[in-house]
């Protein structure tokens, strides 16, 4: 049974969608949804021959709203979307929502069957809104049906810290599924250390970490891919710690076939430690990422991080296991924006490009300024299909 990702561009932000088809089958019969915002947008690599009209927020929310409407209306069930998941109260992992779900009354465009969330819900703050959306789903859901019927389901639930991976759906060996792992939870129950740590420090802290595993093929082994959210290097050693716990059966963070990694807070040097690469031995990294400069001063996907450490880091893990390079189905070029932190008194640092063809990484922040002295930067969507033909097996590309 198949899973089909995207990891869509949505700047700097997350949103990752994923439908789940049995063999043979045309269409997809379960959807969820992994969070779904941006900070600062990064519009879509312009078709060949057309002129970009709208700012680049405009562009990427019309593109996120009809590939979104295709996959779901798309469905065995059209229009219902099984879980939407939303990883923490950070606004570039949440505020697009209301743009995707609801329509020009501000009532649903979907039935949501399930959504599960991080925090409280008056932690999902929406600046100076009058009427926020993130308050209405978590607490009100009944005020956003439709008059077509599309509601939320079940009334929304916040996950707290448990003690087993938990599965979305039936556990069935001869199926995908996907899990919300522990983590961040524990750093925040019982530790001092972290009881004043900055709000934003603590919502990452608390992200829900997914994993994806595929069916065992004829090995024995699953082809797996972790989805990092914005936890960081405390969450990654808690992983490590529980999947090293010889109580537990699973390796949930290990390769067996192929292991993807969805790297945690878009790149950024508060994630994705070396021990954690060590720990996974990923086939390729992901990021979800764009030219933002917090405080005007530095971004996550930095040069010094992503070029100087982790990349280094992580190749080191890939020769020394003797992981082959990903294959990357159709146009082999691709490339990744990083903000050029060298010399470190110019502030703010410019961003720049490298081209990242055949080392495995894969950023959505994909296209380079055009024209290249003062143009704007694009974006594209990763897709990746895991078991698509037969358990073990994955294709790649982007659009």
């Amino acid at each position: 049974m198949p899973v089909k990702m995207v990891f869509f561009n949505v700047g700097q932000g997350d949103c990752t969608l994923m439908t789940f088809s049995r063999p043979g089958a045309a269409k997809a019969h379960a959807a969820v949804l992994l969070d779904c915002g941006s900070t600062k947008a990064v519009a879509p690599r312009p078709a060949a021959g057309v002129t970009p009209t709208g700012t680049a927020k405009d562009r990427m929310i019309a593109h996120l709203k009809q590939k979104i409407d295709g996959y779901l209306q798309n469905l065995e069930n059209p229009g219902i979307l099984d879980y939407l998941l939303v990883s923490h109260p950070d606004q570039d992992h949440f505020n697009l929502l209301k743009h995707v779900l609801l329509d020009s009354s501000g009532k649903l465009r979907y039935t949501v069957n399930n959504v599960w969330y991080a925090l409280m819900p008056s932690d999902y703050r929406e600046g100076q809104s009058r009427d926020p959306f993130m308050e209405k789903l978590l607490t009100r859901p009944a005020t956003l049906t439709s008059p077509g019927g599309h509601h939320v389901v079940n009334p929304p639930l916040m996950k707290p810290t448990q003690p087993d991976p938990e599965p979305l759906f039936p556990e069935n060996p001869a199926a995908p599924n996907l899990y919300l792992l522990d983590g961040g939870a524990f750093l925040l129950s019982g530790t001092s250390a972290y009881q004043s740590a900055p709000k934003e420090t603590l919502a990452n802290l608390s992200s829900l970490v997914f994993a994806l595993v595929g069916v065992r093929n004829s090995a024995g082994a699953r082809q797996k891919v972790l989805l990092m959210a914005d936890a960081l290097k405390e969450n990654e050693e808690v992983l490590i710690d529980i999947d090293n716990n010889p109580t537990f059966p699973d390796r949930w963070c290990r390769r067996e076939k192929n292991l993807w990694l969805k790297v945690g807070h878009h790149g950024s040097k508060t994630s994705t430690c070396k021990q954690w690469l060590e720990h996974t031995t990923p086939d390729g990294l992901f990021l979800s990422t764009g030219p933002l400069a917090f405080r005007g001063r530095s971004g996550t996907c930095t040069e010094s991080n992503v070029n100087r450490r982790m990349l280094i880091e992580w190749e080191a893990v890939r020769t020394a296991q003797g992981i082959p390079a990903p294959k990357v189905t159709g146009r082999r070029q691709w490339g990744y924006g990083y903000q050029d932190d060298v010399p470190p008194n110019v502030l703010p640092w410019p961003f720049r490009f490298h081209d990242a063809s055949g080392r495995g990484i894969f950023s959505t922040l994909a296209g380079e300024p055009t024209p290249a002295t003062g143009g704007e930067w694009t974006g594209v969507d990763w897709h990746m299909w895991i078991d698509r033909a037969g358990a073990g097996t994955y294709d790649l590309w982007y659009e």
